[in-house]
Order: structure tokens, then sequence, then C-alpha cells
């Protein structure tokens, strides 16, 4: 026998037979992501964490200690990959992928930008020490740092703490930077990043959300690969044609899969993945995680191989990895799900690197928590509120039809430009909740000075009480709306006391406190108890008044660049169109 130089050299001989596999997988029905086909009659091979033999047959590898799975003819099919996602926001990772293995993913590549909101380039390299060495693969994304918060230029990525990042590992690139803040600005700082990134030979991701025809080129042509924000399918063939990769998402946000339907028979699906965009805790625990997108494009009619094909092979050539994974073949990671049957996407058995990690959909492994630094602890730098910080004077209305607001409209999650005249009592101007119009209240977190911007929104609907919280989109601050300045007091300070989280207070007492008091965007609390405190929110908000489908994201998404036409921030509101700060 040869001797075992390399570990190369042991799948080799392994493959041969001359060496004993560890784990063997008999007689199963291989989903071939590389030819398009379900192949019958087939066994796969593992030594140490890699896959070494895929044929008719495996026993000649088989050895006294080798572990054999009798697949019976049950699919055989690649880890799944989710490549766009969330994951530092909510829950601590161990929690996380308690619920999140049995559902079959084995690869995350998540964006870090709630790390990077909250402490900039050491926030994001602290959060790093989360997500390696776990029973799955992380790979992550630099936040590009794309805000409408002036003070959070301060926590910008500089050129060398990007370099230093990429030289990692597991950061495969740069994260979706909004084309707006690349293409219509003379501010040349992301587009830098870009270059940098690509001649690192890592990848940039984009987020091209309303861009068409010559934008959608020029933001193709500052490098951007890939694009999450197809509601359409013409945005897909748009993006496609250019030689973007289409990530459809179906997740927490939104739920855009249906999109493939009209166009599934007219195009090559080489360069379409499948991507969650996030989840929230309520969803992780009832559906499972990606699974059940995957689910839902079988049962609406997409081919089994194909939806398979999007969530491995498909980013595993996008994000360059496709020698190590995305499919089942020699010399790549033994990432190996054994499914029920054709068409059902959740797996009996789930291997990671060659280890059992789930089976029947039950974790089968300890996970456990890393601790986070203690300046993880202490991110949300405001000083204690008083009902005087909250205060309009009169003489913001210096027009006869009012001041300026933020209008929510049917969704929750866009906002226009209104005008609303508020009730003016002793030199102040005030809501007016019996005709929807509430205070909005952005503070900034991390310069400790705790600059501030009130305002007006309409379309909230809440008769009572205030909602403040931390888990700000593109934002380091705490946003908080209410019907009146003593609510709105308690609810701010009581967030600012658990160092971030959600709160609502009613007549000047806590009603209910969620606490995110891990960077002011993560829960040590369990995932259960995270996704109860979540649901008393919308029970809490609907209770008052409030007929938003999903209070809590829109109270989140009130900050962020990502969704038009009007934001809050510290400095006043944002307008899209215009590009500029305005007050009321």
């Amino acid at each position: 026998m040869l001797p075992h130089t390399t570990p190369n050299r042991r799948l080799m001989e392994t493959a041969l037979g001359n060496e004993p596999a560890d784990l063997v997988i008999r007689n199963g029905c291989l989903v071939d992501v590389y030819s398009g086909r379900m192949v019958d009659g087939r066994s796969v091979a593992v030594k140490d964490r890699w896959i070494a033999y895929v044929g008719p047959d495996a026993d000649h590898t088989i050895g006294e200690n080798t572990k054999v799975i009798e697949a019976d003819g049950r699919p055989i099919a690649p880890g799944y990959m989710d490549t766009h996602t969330h994951l530092d926001s909510y829950w601590n990772m161990a929690d996380f992928l308690f619920y999140a293995i049995p559902g079959g993913t084995t690869t995350f590549v998540t964006e870090l930008e709630s790390s990077g909101y909250a402490l900039g380039a050491e926030g994001v390299e602290a959060f790093l020490g989360q997500i390696r060495h776990r029973p799955v693969k992380f790979y992550c994304t630099i936040p590009s740092m794309v805000t409408l918060s002036p003070a959070l230029r301060s926590l910008f990525i500089s050129p060398e703490q990007h370099k230093r990042l990429l030289a990692d590992p597991i950061v495969v690139g740069l994260g979706e930077s909004y084309w707006q803040g690349v293409v219509l600005t003379s501010d040349n700082r992301v587009l830098e990043l870009m270059q940098e990134t690509l001649h690192a030979g890592k990848s940039v991701q984009g987020h091209a959300a309303g861009a068409f025809d010559r934008k959608l080129a020029a933001y193709a042509a500052a490098g951007a690969l890939s694009c999450h924000e197809s509601i359409t399918s013409e945005d897909v063939l748009s993006r496609l044609e250019l030689g973007y990769y289409v990530m459809v998402r179906e997740g927490d946000i939104r739920r855009d899969l249906e999109i493939l339907l009209p166009i599934k028979d007219k195009i090559d699906f080489r360069r379409l993945i499948l991507v969650t965009d996030g989840t929230n805790p309520d969803l992780l625990i009832k559906s499972g995680y990606l699974v059940d997108v995957l689910q839902k494009a079988v049962d609406i009619g997409l081919d089994p191989v194909k939806t398979i094909q999007m969530v491995t092979i498909n980013p595993a050539q996008h994000f360059g990895m496709d020698h190590i994974l995305g499919g089942i073949a020699p010399n790549r990671f033994a990432d190996i799900l054994i499914l029920p049957e054709k068409g059902r996407m959740k797996p009996d058995v789930v291997i990671s690197e060659g280890r059992i990690i789930a089976e029947n959909g039950t974790t089968t492994i300890d996970i456990p928590r890393i601790p986070y630094p203690a300046h993880f602890f202490k991110s949300v730098k405001i000083p204690r509120v008083s009902p005087s910080d909250l205060k309009v004077p009169s003489s913001a209305a210096t027009s006869s039809n009012g001041v300026r607001t933020m209008d929510i409209q049917t969704g929750g999650l866009v906002t226009r430009e209104g005008r609303a005249i508020p009730t003016e009592a002793g030199g102040w101007l005030e809501p007016k909740p019996e005709e929807d119009l509430l205070k909005v209240v952005f503070i900034e977190r991390v310069t400790g000075k705790g600059e501030r911007f009130v305002g007006f929104v309409r379309g909230w609907g809440q008769k009572a009480g205030a909602a403040a919280t931390t888990l700000c989109w593109e934002a380091g601050g705490l946003v908080a709306v209410g019907t009146n300045d003593l609510d709105l007091e308690v609810a701010i300070n009581r967030v600012i006391e658990m160092q971030g989280g959600t709160s609502v207070s009613v007549r000047g007492e806590v009603r209910l406190e969620l606490p995110f008091s891990v960077l002011g965007f993560l829960s040590e609390r369990p995932i259960r108890e995270i996704a109860a405190g979540a649901e008393r929110f919308q029970k809490e908000l609907n209770g008052l008044g409030s007929n938003l489908e999903y209070p809590h994201l829109s109270l989140m998404v009130l900050t962020t660049s990502a969704i038009p036409f009007i934001r809050i921030t510290e400095r006043g509101y944002y307008r899209f169109r215009e590009n500029d700060y305005v007050g009321l």
C-alpha cells in the first residue's frame, strides 16, 4: 500500500479500496447536480471530512469500523446552502443552529451589518468568533456600511481594515451595497471597497432594488455580481441578461418565489439561487430554515433537481467554492442529505463534513454557546431622556399646512412624505392619535452624545402608549413611535437600561420588554422565548389600535436606506429622491 502523505492520497486510496472509508451510504438515488439527473443505484464513501468515492458499488471501501447507512433507494443530495442571509440579529448562534440544522442547511453566507453598525470593524471581527468552528460551515461578507445616519461615519470600515478582513478565509466578499450609494453619488468610498474586494479575488454582493436599464448596467459595471431584489419575472430576466447571479428571496422580509413560474420553462437556471434573506424566531421554529423554501418551490411546480441546484452547485459556483462545495463528488466536503423521497425536501439524515448532525428532524449533537466579548454588552451609548428632550416647539410648524410627516404605506415598510397639523399646546406641538398622527423619535447610540430628531408619523394606528427598539436597520440607534411624551420617555429609557432591545409603555408603565443586550441586536434568551415576546409585541400594539401586519418590522425599518421614500435620522428626515436631510 502506498504511504499516505497527503489527505488527497488517503482519499485516493479509499476510492481504490486500499483504505477503508469512515462512512458509506449505500444504494441511494443520487441527486447529480452536475448533470441535472437523478441516478438510481448509487453509493457514496466518505473518508474523514471528504467524499472519496461515488459510484454504483462502494462495498470495496467498507472496513471493519466503517459506518454503513442503507439509503434503500432514497435520494442522496448535497447539503443545502443559504448564501444570502442575516444571522447577527435576534439569537445566540448555538440556539439558532439547533433549529436550523435539521432542515439540511450545511453552509451559510451571512451579512454582518448589525455587528458593523454597532461597533464597526471591531464588532465584525469579534462576531467572526461566533461563527468559527461550528458543526456546519459559516462564511460572511463585510458590511459596506451604507447608512443614512451621519453618526455612523465614525464606525465606517477603513480600507486598511477592509483588507485585513478580506484576508480571513471565512470572509468571502463585500456585503450588499445599495446601488444608489454607488451609482448616484460622487463619493467613491463604497466603489473603492468593491474594487478592492474584486482585486482580492472575492465576491461583491449587490442590492439593485429599483435599478433598471442604464442604472442597472452601471451597477454591474461598478462590480456588483449578484442581486437579491428581483420582485418580478422581468427583474429576473433583466439581471440575468447583464450577467448578475439572481438570488430569489423567500423568507422573513419578502416572498418572491412565484416570480420564477412564468419563466421557468424559458430560461437557464444556472445563475439562479434561492435565499432566505434572513428569517425570524417564530418562522424558524414553525417552518425550519430554508427547507420550507425548497418545499414550496417543488410544491408550486419547480423541478426538484433544479430546486436543489439553486441551493447547492449554483451558489457554490457564484462564490468560487464549487471545487469543495455544492455537489456530491470526490474531494468535496462530505455535506450530504438523505431525503425521504423525490420531492420531499426535509432530510431524514443530515451529514456535515462526514459527521451525522441531525436525524428525523432533530439535531443530534451538542452545540455550545460561545461567550460574547464584554464590550458587546455596552453598545447603547445614550444618556437617559426626559420629557423635555422629546418636545417639539410650535415654531417648527412654519407652514400653514403644518409639519412634514412620514406616512406609512400599505404593507408597513414603505413611507412617503406627507403633511399634517399637530395639536398645539403651551408652545409645543403634540400628536393627534385620534387622527393617527404620532411622534417618531430617532436617537443615535454610537457617539455617546445621543443626538436625536423628533418628527411625526402617520399610518401607525396606535391610540395609546409608545414602542421603542434598537433593532434599527442600517443605523446604530434607537427608534420609537408614541402617542405622548411620557410613554415615549418610559419606553426609550427602558431600552437604554437594557442596553438594547424592544419595549412598550402604556400610561407611564412598561407593558412589555424584550432584551437584546448584545450589540443592541442579539438576545441571550432562548429562541422560543424571543418568538413568544415578538408575538406579545404584535398583540400589544394591535390591542392599542395599530393595524400593521408586522409592527415590530415596521418600527425597525424606519431608519433603513434600502426602502423608499423618506426615513428618519438624528439629523432629520432623509428624502431619497431629493437626496437631502430636512426638518419638520
